[in-house]
C-alpha cells in the first residue's frame, strides 16, 4: 500500500459576525492570476490544474452523497489557495500560515470581492490527488471541512513539486451583497418588525445625510466610537454581516413610548478588523 505524507489538523475560522468585530492582522498579499495546467511558479513546482478539478469533483460527489449542495468554485479562492500551495511546496513542509505569510482571512481578502461570513482550510501533500482525498476525508476535522454545509464557495490549489503534490482547500460561506439602499429596507423591515411585536405604532423613517455620513466615518475610522448621538436622541451603533438581522438589545429601544421617528445610515466596507466586509449601521430614534 503506498503510504500517504503526514496531514496537519484543518482549521476553520469564524469571522466577524453580529455586533462583535473580531480582530485581524493587518498584512494581506497579492495573487498570481496564473490558471494553465501546469504552470509555473516562482518555486520551480508547477500547479496542476487537473488534480485541482479532481479534488474539486470528488470533493461534491461525497457532498452529494452527504445530501449537500455542492461547493461552486471561486477564482479568488483558487488564487489564494495556490499561492499558499506553492509556499508550501516552497518551504517543502505544511502549515496553514508561513512566517510573514499572510493570515487565511487576509489571503482571502486579497484575492477575492466575495462577502464572506466564515472561512476553512484544509491542506495535505500526497503523491496523488486520489491519496489526498482520501486522507482528508479519513480525518475528522479535514471532512468536517469538506462536508461543512455552510461552506458554499472553494478554491483549491495543488503545487506539485516532484512526486508529490501540496494542497491547499481554502472554504468559504459566501453571503449576499447588499446595496445601500437594499439595506436600509432590510434594516426599517426589521424595525417595523419589531416595533408590531410589541404593540406599538409604526415609526417614520426620515432620510438624514449626516447620520449616513457618521456610518461611513465609523468604517474609515474602523471603530463605532467614530460617531456620537445627538442631543435628544437615541442611537445605536453596530455592525452586521446581515443587515436582515438586527442586533438583541435594538428591541429595547424600539420599544420605548414617544418615539415617533428614526433615521439609518448604512456603509458596507471592508476594514482592517473586518478584511472580508462588514455593514456600518447607525441608527438614532427621536
Amino acid at each position: 500500500m503506498q503510504m500517504l505524507w503526514a496531514l496537519i489538523t484543518a482549521v476553520c475560522l469564524y469571522l466577524a459576525a453580529g455586533i462583535t468585530p473580531l480582530q485581524a492582522g493587518t498584512r494581506a498579499e497579492t495573487a498570481s492570476k496564473n490558471s494553465g495546467q501546469q504552470v509555473s511558479p516562482d518555486d520551480g513546482s508547477s500547479y496542476d490544474n487537473e488534480a485541482e478539478k479532481q479534488l474539486l469533483e470528488k470533493a461534491n460527489r461525497d457532498r452529494a452523497r452527504a445530501g449537500l449542495s455542492p461547493l461552486k468554485m471561486d477564482d479568488g479562492l483558487s488564487r489564494a489557495a495556490r499561492v499558499h500551495a506553492a509556499e508550501m511546496a516552497a518551504q517543502g513542509q505544511l502549515s496553514h500560515q508561513f512566517r510573514d505569510e499572510a493570515a487565511l482571512i487576509q489571503r482571502l481578502a486579497a484575492n477575492s470581492t466575495l462577502h464572506l461570513e466564515r472561512a476553512g482550510e484544509n491542506v495535505a501533500v500526497a503523491p496523488t490527488a486520489d491519496d489526498a482525498h482520501r486522507a482528508l476525508m479519513s480525518s475528522p476535522p479535514h471532512r468536517d471541512n469538506l462536508l461543512n454545509r455552510d461552506f458554499n464557495v472553494a478554491g483549491f490549489g495543488v503545487a506539485r513539486q516532484g512526486a508529490r503534490i501540496y494542497v491547499a482547500q481554502d472554504f468559504g460561506t459566501s453571503l449576499a451583497r447588499y446595496s445601500v439602499k437594499q439595506a436600509e429596507e432590510l434594516v426599517a423591515a426589521g424595525v417595523e418588525q419589531l416595533r408590531a411585536q410589541s404593540n406599538m405604532p409604526r415609526l417614520e423613517q426620515v432620510s438624514n445625510r449626516r447620520i449616513e455620513s457618521s456610518a461611513c466615518a465609523m468604517a474609515q475610522a474602523d471603530s463605532l466610537n467614530a460617531t456620537r448621538p445627538p442631543p435628544g436622541a437615541y442611537m445605536l451603533r453596530y455592525t452586521s454581516m446581515t443587515p436582515q438581522s438586527l442586533p438583541p438589545d435594538i428591541s429595547k429601544v424600539i420599544a420605548l413610548r414617544g418615539l415617533r421617528t428614526y433615521s439609518a445610515g448604512i456603509c458596507y466596507a471592508r476594514t482592517e478588523k473586518y478584511p472580508n466586509g462588514a455593514y456600518w449601521v447607525v441608527m438614532v430614534f427621536y
